[in-house]
C-alpha cells in the first residue's frame, strides 16, 4: 500500500486501512463488526484517519458515513452511487483524465474537491422487489 499518511498508523488505524484497500467501501458499522472492537474505538480511530487525510468519508441521505482510502493512485477520483432503498452506497469507475478537466472547469471558482452520488435502486434491491 503506497497511500499517503499510513507509515505512522497505529495498529486499530492500519487494520482499518487495509480492510478499506480490501473492500473499498465501509461503513463504522462493518468495520466495527469485522474487527469485533468497540463502537468508541472505531470512531476515535476513524476520526484520526479522516484527520490525517488517510481516508475520505462519504455519506448516504441519511447522514450514514462510508468510509474508503484516500488515495489517488489506488483510489483515483470517482462517482458513488446510493441506493434508495437499502441506502448503502457504491464505488462506481473511477472519472478518466477528461472527465474531470470537464468538471473541474465547470466553473469560474477555484474547485477543489469534487463529489459526484448517483442514486437509485441497487441489484440486490431490485432483485428482492421483483421476487414479490
Amino acid at each position: 500500500m503506497n497511500c499517503k499518511n499510513i507509515e505512522n498508523l497505529k495498529k486499530t488505524e492500519l487494520k482499518i486501512a487495509l480492510l478499506l484497500e480490501e473492500r473499498h467501501l465501509l461503513s463504522a458499522k462493518e468495520l466495527q463488526n469485522i474487527l469485533e472492537v468497540d463502537k468508541a474505538t472505531i470512531y476515535r480511530n476513524i476520526k484520526h484517519l479522516l484527520k490525517k487525510q488517510t481516508i475520505r468519508e462519504v455519506k448516504n441521505s441519511e447522514g450514514i458515513g462510508y468510509y474508503e482510502l484516500n488515495c489517488k493512485i489506488h483510489n483515483p477520483i470517482h462517482p458513488h452511487f446510493e441506493c434508495r432503498i437499502c441506502k448503502r452506497i457504491f464505488c462506481l469507475k473511477p472519472f478518466n483524465a477528461e472527465d474531470i478537466l470537464s468538471l473541474s472547469n465547470y466553473s469560474e471558482y477555484d474547485i477543489e474537491e469534487i463529489e459526484v452520488k448517483f442514486k437509485g435502486i441497487c441489484d440486490e434491491c431490485k432483485k428482492m422487489d421483483n421476487e414479490k
